[in-house]
């Protein structure tokens, strides 16, 4: 957190078009904002102060040139008013309805433009991220936990990106929960456009956020600032399928300086979607098993969202304390992988959908499963055109020909 006083100041409502200027230059950032502030005092005497005087504040040079040069070039009462008049809104550090959460990381945006709401500081949040380019396995993965944390009234933060966040976020909405995109382009900037519907979507439920002044292009520089917004607004963070180099675990990098929990989906060992997760696994991460027991591990760790004490976090300096007789252990020891939901199908039709997995198979291996266990098989034949059906009915998927796996729900 800033040691500055002035960033964290109230602006008088009469004042707050000084705020608006700070936030107004998309490529500045917070960059030069707390410098500025605690030389002067208030967005006010900043924006009365000459661009000499400013050049010249002592200290570690910052740069103010997009600041000044956006000072000569408009109205920033006129901008400010058309802003208000957008339907945006703006919410400062100082501002009551100012996340908390983010309040309290090192480098907080000095304000947040949106649309829809922000977060709710007594509700718990959990920011999704994954590969966007992700595998059934993933997806599957992502549906089924936006689906827990929005039945459970949960918050769910991610990019909506494609992908990972998209479908995590989605499926949080479909189930009647609330989500929260924060965005790398201005919050009235749909991107990627491909998810239209989603952003309509969250607007009603949830929000649209960015920390960059509207009409913004989304631009890789952009993403990294963004990414530290999601896991700032979050409790936890749950990473599903992210190669050993992507813009994924960046975010992770910044959680962890946040003091967030981090948790990874666990995949086969040598697929490059999962080589990201395993590696945070093998660095301390906790194991994501299912939604149901994360859901009681995060609860009871953040007990303090609900209640003013301490929550019994297991993490003490990026490490984890092993507690064997905890009711979290004990949860883990049992988890049991047999634990399966079947769609409702005839018994011939069970009998194949129950031997699909996310790891491909022919008509041949089923059919040589069926027999090693002593029962009746339909043949590679009647397995295929059954496999057909399924694939007509989304519960299966041919990913190559003669290749098939369960469909994600």
């Amino acid at each position: 957190m800033y040691s500055c006083e002035n960033f964290f100041a109230r602006v008088h409502e009469s004042e707050r078009a000084y705020a608006f200027w700070l936030v107004s230059v998309p490529w500045i950032g917070n960059g030069p904002i707390p410098r500025l502030l605690e030389y002067y005092g208030s967005p006010k005497d900043i924006y009365k102060a000459s661009d000499e005087d400013i050049e010249k504040i002592p200290g570690r040079k910052v740069n103010t040139g997009p600041l000044l040069k956006y000072r000569k070039e408009h109205d920033i009462f006129r901008k400010y008013d058309e802003f208000q008049r957008s339907g945006m809104k703006l919410s400062f550090v100082f501002d009551e309805d100012y996340p908390l959460r983010l309040k309290n990381i090192p480098d907080p945006p000095y304000g947040l433009f949106y649309m829809g709401d922000l977060p709710e500081n007594n509700k718990l949040s959990v920011a999704v991220i994954g590969a966007r380019q992700c595998s059934e396995y993933g997806r599957y993965i992502a549906s089924n936990l936006g689906k827990a944390l929005g039945s459970n009234d949960i918050n769910l933060i991610s990019g909506m990106a494609v992908g990972i966040d998209g479908i995590s976020q989605g499926s949080a909405i479909a189930s009647g929960g609330r989500s929260f995109a924060v965005l790398g382009s201005g919050a009235d900037i749909c991107y990627p456009e491909s998810n239209k519907g989603l952003y309509e979507d969250l607007k009603k439920a949830g929000g649209i956020i960015s920390s960059y002044p509207p009409g913004t292009k989304a631009i890789s520089c952009f993403f990294p600032p963004r990414n530290r917004i999601v896991s700032g607004l979050s409790d936890a963070v749950v990473v599903i399928e992210a190669r050993t180099r992507s813009g994924t675990l960046i975010t992770v990098d910044m959680a962890l300086e946040q003091g967030r929990d981090i948790y990874a989906v666990p995949g086969r060992l040598g697929d490059e979607l999962s080589a990201g997760c395993n590696g945070l696994i093998g660095h301390g991460a906790r194991v994501y098993l299912d939604p149901e027991i994360f859901m009681q591990d995060l609860t009871e760790d953040h007990m303090d969202v609900f209640e003013y004490g301490n929550g019994t976090d297991c993490f003490r300096s990026g490490k984890i304390i092993p507690l064997y007789d905890s009711e979290r252990d004990k949860r883990h020891r049992n988890y049991c992988t047999e634990k399966k939901h079947f769609p409702k199908l005839d018994q011939s039709h069970l009998e194949i959908y129950s031997r699909l997995s996310f790891t491909p198979k022919t008509p041949e291996e089923i059919h040589i499963e069926i027999l090693n266990e002593g029962k009746d098989s339909p043949g590679e034949t009647g397995i295929c055109l059954i496999l057909m059906e399924l694939c007509l009915q989304e519960h299966a998927f041919q990913v190559s020909p003669g290749y098939y796996i369960k469909k994600s729900s």
